[in-house]
């Protein structure tokens, strides 16, 4: 499974107006969370992201402050619409098991899991 790379920028203002203005400049407010570490606040590109899951990205690896981290998709808040992203939060997902799951539960084209012999 391929895995896709994303910069981020870190963000520091936080609530309604602030990520309203965050995504009129092109960008997702998004969180990431698990592995008893804290959470982290940050934007990605929105061009960037809605490139990588028309590829059907399931896994990513976020470029941090802090260093890169594997993660996963865990939910993606939509407008009343359905039709814009408002937030994106991921998990954690070092040894990959989130990612593959989540392929194997929208059956991602070409996907095939290994099969133990």
């Amino acid at each position: 499974m391929d895995i896709f790379s994303l910069k981020t920028e870190s963000r520091t203002e936080f609530g309604g107006r602030e990520a309203a203005a965050l995504r009129g400049t092109g960008r997702y407010p998004a969180t990431l969370v698990g592995e008893a570490k804290p959470t982290v606040q940050f934007s990605v590109s929105a061009d960037d992201f809605d490139a990588a899951v028309r590829c059907t990205a399931r896994s990513f690896e976020l470029g941090l402050e802090a260093g890169a981290e594997k993660v996963a998709i865990q939910n993606v808040q939509w407008d009343r619409l359905g039709d814009k992203i408002l937030q994106i939060d991921f998990i954690r997902d070092t040894d990959g098991e989130l990612a593959v799951a989540r392929a194997i539960q929208f059956a991602d084209k070409g996907y095939e899991p290994e099969e133990d012999e």
